[in-house]
């Protein structure tokens, strides 16, 4: 008997901004056959360090997304940041409007592609920058910068090369109908095949009941460009929204950048800052960090071992004695499972499914939690506000739109 088989949906999109030292692990995740996620941000400018692990990714099928780190190079403290002066396209002060105007623009287009090309990357972010308004200069310029990027790429022959669009404002713009409606007339006949949003401030940290309700209809209306969404900075909040069908993709830093802050990019810092602090151990029950020491005590405690520790031998084969020494690791491991349970889960079901699967029961272990590690109360009142927000919009929206998922390929129009 012939049976009729459901195609396999592409996967949501689950990306990691690659740091400075995380090329190493990660390249043994590789090599080891562990999933990873769909995708891995390069930096550019750790383009001869790490050009080792974009060998691997390739081979593996793992997505390698080069980032220009434009807004860096156009706002006082992204000039601060390190790395920044040293790239092909960089300067010694901050880039305005006319600094990539006409040949300038094309140059640093056809230097990107250059690294693109030498590096075997599959992907590409615009170089765009940071909007204040609606009808912001830089509008105008990361159009044509898009556009000759596209050519650019069609001309070296990487016509497979799909190029995604950061757009990067604050919230209250992002979350303006009228703001919208302007934005998208402005990027529907750019030649981007998805769209990246980095919307200050939101994230796991910044998403209360308001915050969260507006990002939701924000993301729906930008469903009418017909491309794939991707949350920047969105943190444990972000696989929540692709469960609602708001993003088809995330992205985040490994165990840092779940939230989108660009007030120090914005203006430049007072004083530099120290360095890095105390590892961040994943309780992925809750969607939560947790400070080692921290976490140590936590589970010391009765009864916490079960509840919070990892229990996923194929993660952390000797439970909690593996994960402090291998925390990142461990991060990677189980956010590429969360979205790839997602993935594989209908798309009309999956609300359902993280309120059942994971919400509720992470709101209710957040309780015990906190009474045992007080730095949790934070975590039960964020989780106990997820479920009442996306509860209720499950009520009131049961038949809403859902964002493509980002799954790395180039938007093909018809003529």
């Amino acid at each position: 008997m012939i049976r009729t088989l459901r195609p396999v949906s592409d996967p949501l999109g689950s990306y990691l901004r690659v740091g400075r030292n995380d090329h190493s692990f990660l390249a043994q995740m590789l090599v080891d056959g562990r999933n990873t996620g769909t995708g891995l941000i390069a930096d550019p400018a750790c383009h001869e360090r790490h050009k080792d692990l974009w060998v691997e990714a390739r081979q593996r099928g793992v997505e390698t997304v080069l980032d220009p780190r434009s807004l860096d190079l156009s706002t006082p403290g992204g000039m601060l940041r390190g790395g920044v002066h040293d790239l092909p396209w960089g300067s010694n002060a901050p880039h305005v409007p006319d600094n990539l105007y006409g040949q300038a623009g094309a140059d640093l287009c056809a230097q990107l592609v250059d690294m693109v090309d030498e590096a075997g990357h599959s992907a590409v972010l615009a170089p765009t920058h940071f909007l204040a308004t609606a009808d912001d200069p830089w509008l105008e310029i990361d159009a044509d910068l898009t556009t000759g990027l596209r050519s650019s790429l069609d001309r070296n022959g990487l016509t497979d090369v799909p190029i995604y669009y950061p757009l990067i404002a604050r919230s209250n713009n992002f979350y303006d109908a009228d703001w919208r409606q302007q934005i998208q007339e402005h990027l529907r006949p750019l030649p981007i095949d998805a769209l990246w949003l980095r919307i200050h401030p939101f994230g796991t940290s910044t998403s209360g009941p308001l915050a969260l309700k507006r990002y939701l209809a924000a993301c729906r209306h930008m469903h009418e460009l017909g491309r794939p969404l991707v949350g920047e900075h969105t943190g444990a909040v972000g696989v929540g929204l692709m469960a609602f069908g708001a993003l088809g993709g995330i992205e985040s830093g490994v165990t840092v950048n779940e939230t989108t802050d660009l007030s120090r990019w914005l203006r430049k810092p007072k004083k530099s800052g120290g360095g890095g602090g105390e590892a961040r151990i994943y309780l992925h029950q809750l969607g939560a960090f947790l400070e080692l020491s921290k976490a140590q005590t936590l589970l010391n405690r009765p009864g916490m071992k079960a509840a919070h520790a990892c229990l996923d031998t194929s993660c952390c084969r000797r439970g909690w004695k593996d994960t402090p020494g291998r925390y990142r690791e461990h991060f990677v491991t189980q956010r590429a499972q969360e979205v790839a349970s997602l993935s594989n889960t209908p798309d009309t079901l999956r609300a359902g499914s993280y309120l059942e699967g994971f919400l509720r029961p992470a709101s209710d272990k957040a309780i015990r939690a906190s009474e045992a590690e007080p730095a949790l109360s934070v975590v039960r009142r964020r989780l106990d506000s997820w479920r009442g927000t996306f509860g209720a919009d499950l009520t009131d929206n049961p038949a809403h739109s859902f964002s493509p998922p980002a799954a790395g390929k180039r938007v093909r129009r018809s003529a």
